[in-house]
């Protein structure tokens, strides 16, 4: 084996793992901003309040993701347009070495 194909190999490994990381946190943050929108709805309705609303962002997330949701923190604030926030930190290539925090806010006119 040569040492071009030794960094020739670490150069396609290191591709691939960018590769992966960035398709975890791309999917990482539809399921969050899945889970905002859920959220903003569920706290917007006419009968619904802040509390609902990261109940069912909370529900979106655990459902969707599973086992790496157990850092995600979902906030709410409440006027003329409700505000959901969900952020965590996506799951990593390496068992959770690698990864970053993910924000999204979802909002929707409070119904009256």
């Amino acid at each position: 084996m040569s040492i071009q194909m030794l960094f020739g190999f670490m150069a396609a490994l290191l591709v691939m793992l960018v590769v992966f990381e960035a398709a975890t946190y791309w999917h990482a943050r539809n399921v969050f901003d899945e889970a905002a929108a859920e959220g903003a709805r569920v706290a917007a309705a006419f009968d619904g309040d802040c509390a609902q609303g990261i109940a069912a962002a909370a529900a979106v997330v655990q459902r969707t993701a599973g086992s790496w949701a157990e850092g995600v923190g979902v906030t709410c604030t409440e006027a003329a347009l409700v505000t959901v926030t969900v952020s965590g930190r996506t799951p990593g290539v390496l068992g959770n070495a690698l990864g970053f925090r993910a924000h999204v806010t979802e909002t929707a006119p409070k119904e009256r």
